[in-house]
């Protein structure tokens, strides 16, 4: 293989990786920007669930009174 086309395959070669490179690198941060927000939602489901948790328990509506 002559030294031009070595020369020529080797460049193309690094132009497909330079583009892979940035792709990833744009998956990497979509990823990181959804990873953010889940944990912003965990964080305020938790707050919610603990809220729910701490109320003191109403009767059931059809539940019979306590002395039955």
């Amino acid at each position: 293989m002559p030294q031009d086309d070595r020369l020529t395959e080797l460049e193309i070669a690094l132009a497909h990786q330079e583009r892979l490179a940035e792709e990833l690198s744009e998956i990497v941060r979509a990823q990181a920007d959804r990873l953010d927000r889940l944990e912003r939602t965990l964080a305020r489901l938790a707050g919610r669930l603990e809220a729910v948790e701490d109320r003191p328990e109403a009767p059931a509506a059809n539940a019979p009174p306590p002395h039955w």
